[in-house]
């Protein structure tokens, strides 16, 4: 479940989770975990059993951060592509209560083929939330950096376990 087959010219690579968390680090491990799942799911109802090509794909984020990013920019390269786009304001999967900022993916192919992909509004718990709004301002302590470290490590690991169903809402949007 944690691998991704993408086709860059003629060649088609295997992508394991794995190493696109060595690219990023672990900074954004949630992220990391949902983006993949997010572009598995996607490459899924786009593609069938076909591998897609990364030329063919363009992303648009309703989360600006860097996991999310990160993992589009490895499997894809859509960033370097001039093909993603983000717009927190994107309507579906606003979820925190203190900023505009989406859990909601468009995945389109150059054929005019898109789906969107949303994070369910239950999996991240609260104090999530709280923990980025205290980094933002910067009033995190280091109980509540360990614990939000903690806690981005279980949802990585959670992220990268359920069944798609249980974690992203599918729509075919053309």
């Amino acid at each position: 479940m944690s691998v991704i087959h993408i086709r860059d010219l003629h060649e088609v690579m295997e992508i394991h989770f794995s190493e696109v968390r060595k690219y990023h680090g672990s900074a954004a491990l949630m992220a990391l975990a949902v983006g993949f799942r997010v572009l598995q799911a996607a490459f899924a109802e786009l593609y069938r059993d076909k591998v897609p090509d990364r030329e063919d794909i363009s992303i648009l984020s309703g989360h600006g951060g860097p996991g999310f990013r990160d993992v589009y920019e490895f499997v894809t390269r859509a960033v370097t592509r001039q093909a993603y786009r983000v717009d927190t304001n994107y309507p579906r999967g606003q979820y925190d209560p203190y900023r505009s900022q989406s859990y909601s993916f468009v995945i389109s192919s150059h054929k005019g083929a898109a789906v969107e992909v949303t994070l369910k509004e239950d999996f991240l718990p609260p104090v999530f939330y709280e923990y980025l709004k205290k980094g933002r301002e910067g009033t995190m302590t280091e109980s509540d950096a360990e614990a939000n470290r903690q806690l981005k490590e279980q949802c990585c690991e959670r992220a990268l376990a359920l069944p798609q169903h249980e974690l992203l809402y599918i729509r075919r949007l053309q």
